[in-house]
């Protein structure tokens, strides 16, 4: 497995999690309301990193720090797994970013160019909670259709909800490239004016 993708970016970036980023993770993911659609996770950065040894020897997942490029600042998580090699799809997710940051756009659009342009694949799924209305409506806004709809789906804590599945494809990707980049073009004028 390469866990060594690194993508530069306007404002941000990807690189890969180290074991060094255990309590970012854990920092992030223990954020409150943010969070509240994420599969929990052990509050401790040593189960973190045991988490990311595990990660480290699975074949089909890369998971990602959104950086700053500025200055290398961690902003957010973002991962691409459950690939299947044969079918060239995969999954992307367990995306979140700081409060208050402006890197969501550059991060789907990065994790977009890893799945595609770096890894090859021919088609990659998003699922979201129906509930969490604002990545839903992300989705829609980029032009992917929905793929699916999954009845209680996941387990979040003692909840269970249904899960909307939005698809891009290679075929697509060219105009979901042209859609975000001058989104992510103009949020980078304001991250380097300090905004």
């Amino acid at each position: 497995m390469d866990h060594s993708i690194h993508v530069q970016g306007l404002a941000y970036g990807l690189r890969p999690v180290s074991l060094e980023d255990a309590g970012f993770i854990v920092q992030l993911r223990a954020a409150g309301e943010r969070t509240q659609y994420l599969r929990e996770i052990d509050p401790s950065a040593e189960q973190q990193g045991a988490w990311l040894r595990a990660y480290f020897q699975r074949p089909d997942d890369y998971y990602f720090v959104i950086v700053r490029q500025r200055d290398g600042q961690p902003e957010g998580l973002v991962g691409l797994y459950d690939l299947d090699v044969p079918r060239r799809t995969g999954e992307w997710g367990r995306w979140i970013v700081r409060p208050g940051s402006l890197a969501a756009v550059e991060s789907a659009l990065r994790i977009y160019e890893v799945a595609f342009d770096r890894v090859d694949l021919e088609g990659v799924r998003c699922r979201t909670i129906s509930e969490n209305h604002q990545v839903v409506s992300f989705h829609d806004a980029c032009g992917l259709p929905r793929s699916n709809h999954l009845p209680d789906f996941v387990r979040v804590g003692s909840a269970t909800y249904d899960v909307i599945e939005h698809l891009a494809t290679r075929a697509a990707w060219p105009a979901l490239r042209a859609l975000l980049e001058p989104k992510a073009v103009a949020l980078a004028r304001r991250v380097g004016s300090g905004g």
